[in-house]
């Protein structure tokens, strides 16, 4: 055989390699990493996804709770696995601001993990208790001004997505509440239904069952539209604070170096089951707004959001206690 002939085969075995590749994964149970407690809002993702999405790719997957360390304990177990498609991890914007969190960390997110597939975006809604002074965005605002760090708002943990939405809001309207950490969200909505606490940006899902009891009453929508399931709830921009637009999001990763046939199977799969009706239909009823796209774009907007919570962290100086 020539020289010529040879390269050619080489190549054509190759390419016919990479097809097989996609084509065969997987071939064996995914484990998919969720660095959060069961019951959150990013589990609850994770298991409508990956119910039908198994049956899609006709392999099981099992969750794997592995929270803790603002998602760095999970993140560190799927740095740790095979490269091989087969444990993958349900992550959040967390991971883009730990950076700016801990000066100390031993890996890059930018770097060391591949962005297979987005997942959801959610928007978070201000509540408070039902006898709270302020009923609408200009009290709330006048409310805050007048009392300063003597309003005090709750978060699932320093760093997470409603700590620095409530700190940007705060930024915005020219205050300093009083942040108070809890150990997850679960506890958090205890203390403000408790009274413990005056505010709390929720995710939807959590709220909307304390909203449709009475127990607590939303005052805004930190994305720049409102929500389908609370449609007389303003947003953060249309109440006089033009270009605000936070959300909390989801998305799927995996160790860099997986290869990107598996990469581009896998993200196809998750793309395909947000697209289904039924899919698409469960997470809107939930308060989550499905974000089908391809790896190029969770990439990017994986960038923007770095950027932008990093800039919160910095100019409203946080710093992990």
């Amino acid at each position: 055989m020539s020289l010529a002939r040879l390269a050619i085969a080489l190549a054509t075995s190759l390419c016919c390699g990479g097809v097989a590749i996609a084509q065969d994964y997987p071939s064996q149970q995914i484990r998919w990493i969720v660095p959060y407690p069961a019951g959150g809002g990013a589990d609850n993702v994770a298991r409508v996804v990956t119910q039908r999405l198994s049956q899609t790719l006709k392999q099981p997957i099992v969750v794997d709770n592995r929270p803790g360390g603002n998602t760095i304990i999970g993140t560190q177990a799927l740095l740790s696995s095979p490269k091989d498609g087969y444990t993958v991890m349900n992550t959040a914007e967390q991971v883009a601001v730990n950076a700016s969190l801990y000066p100390d960390l031993k890996y890059s997110a930018q770097s060391d993990l591949e962005f297979v597939a987005p997942l959801v975006r959610t928007p978070l809604v201000l509540l408070a208790k039902p006898d709270f002074p302020a009923d609408n965005p200009a009290a709330l605002v006048a409310y805050m001004k007048e009392h300063g760090d003597r309003v005090t708002y709750g978060s699932w943990g320093q760093g997470g997505m409603n700590h620095l939405t409530m700190e940007a809001f705060a930024d915005r309207v020219g205050v300093t509440p009083m942040h108070v950490p809890y150990p997850g969200a679960a506890p958090a909505i205890q203390a403000l239904l408790g009274g413990q606490i005056d505010l709390y940006f929720s995710d939807p899902a959590t709220a909307l069952p304390h909203i449709r009891a009475g127990k607590l009453k939303p005052l805004l929508v930190s994305a720049k539209d409102r929500l389908q399931t609370l449609p007389d709830v303003p947003t953060v921009q249309e109440s006089g604070y033009p270009g605000f637009d936070l959300y909390s999001w989801q998305g799927v990763v995996a160790p860099k170096g997986m290869p990107p046939q598996t990469v581009q199977a896998l993200a196809r799969a998750v793309r395909d089951t947000l697209n289904e009706p039924a899919i698409n239909k469960e997470l809107l009823e939930r308060g989550f707004l499905p974000d089908p796209g391809t790896p190029e774009q969770f990439r990017e907007s994986f960038l923007r959001s770095q950027k932008a919570l990093g800039d919160i962290v910095r100019k409203r100086n946080i710093r992990i206690q």
